[in-house]
């Protein structure tokens, strides 16, 4: 019996996300062979490598035989569906075959993704007519790709998202994070434990990996230096003002505010921090609720536990 012959990984460069990869080298080696990629939706949270990953497998469908070219774009660009039209589907549709990245999708025009709803209709044909005035844009899935990436899946017309075919990326361990910062500087050394110390600041994003990693070179070319030490970090970290978790100071000021009392209300902390209440809520809280260093009833916020051992750990740190 032959062997099957093992598909090519073109994600090789992209530390874990290993069942994502599989999925997306798995549908690339079927395109090979039908010329039919499925519209993708990609989702991650900030800075996890949604944009990467879209990116890099756009790129590689273009160096293919086939040459489709790639073309990433941003939601924000267009206002309406006129936009839209005139500079996606006149421009790069009706030009050839290619491939079109729609970044940060759930800031799409309404009438663009009810558009849309048309343009990806599957069916056995493989191949739509959008009306447009009067104009028929014909949507062949052998010529045409569309790749959509958001950190907000949940503003996404759910129609639309129902037409393409979900990959949402995984998250990061630490362990994974630091192999991202030593591939980004593959000269440097590292004392042992230091590479743990960092990643547990990066808040679980490999996008801060790559930029620590980058201090950290600039910091070993400063001073001369191969191996980077614990009290290099230590040094480092204090003049970056990274805090124990990756914490920002504002959301420590959170966690300040909640040791005065037993429970507040949004109101009253939002009041506390000088805050909107939506603000609060959306840019300080989920973070702290992840790392279990709040937790939120009906009656309140509060301090866990772990939130209170955090605060005195970092007040022995700021002595």
């Amino acid at each position: 019996m032959k062997t099957p012959k093992k598909e090519k990984d073109i994600f090789h460069m992209f530390v874990g996300q290993e069942r994502p990869k599989k999925k997306l080298n798995y549908l690339y080696d079927i395109w090979k062979s039908t010329g039919i990629y499925p519209n993708t939706m990609f989702i991650a949270p900030r800075g996890h490598g949604k944009t990467a990953f879209a990116t890099a497998l756009g790129q590689q469908m273009q160096k293919h035989k086939r040459k489709k070219i790639f073309r990433p774009k941003t939601a924000s660009s267009w206002k309406n569906l006129e936009q839209f039209m005139n500079d996606v589907i006149s421009r790069d549709v009706m030009g050839g075959d290619c491939t079109i990245l729609i970044d940060e999708c759930h800031e799409l025009p309404m009438d663009v993704q009810t558009a849309m709803l048309t343009m990806l209709a599957d069916n056995k044909s493989n191949r739509n007519i959008f009306s447009w005035g009067d104009i028929d844009v014909p949507i062949d899935f052998k010529r045409h790709t569309f790749f959509f990436a958001t950190t907000e899946p949940h503003k996404v017309f759910h129609a639309l998202m129902n037409r393409l075919d979900r990959v949402d990326l995984e998250d990061y361990t630490n362990s994974q994070l630091a192999e991202i910062i030593k591939v980004s500087i593959p000269k440097a050394k590292f004392e042992k434990g230091v590479l743990n110390e960092i990643s547990s600041t990066l808040r679980d994003n490999p996008r801060m990996a790559v930029q620590i990693g980058n201090r950290i070179f600039d910091y070993l070319v400063a001073k001369k230096k191969k191996t980077f030490t614990l009290p290099d970090w230590k040094f480092l970290s204090d003049r970056l003002n990274i805090n124990l978790l990756g914490l920002t100071l504002t959301e420590i000021r959170l966690l300040d505010a909640l040791s005065e009392g037993v429970e507040f209300s949004l109101t009253h902390l939002s009041s506390k921090l000088e805050m909107q209440a939506a603000a609060v809520r959306a840019n300080l809280e989920l973070f702290l609720l992840k790392k279990n260093l709040i937790q939120i009833k009906a009656t309140g916020r509060s301090l866990t536990s772990k939130g209170k051992e955090y605060l005195e750990e970092h007040d022995k740190v700021r002595r």
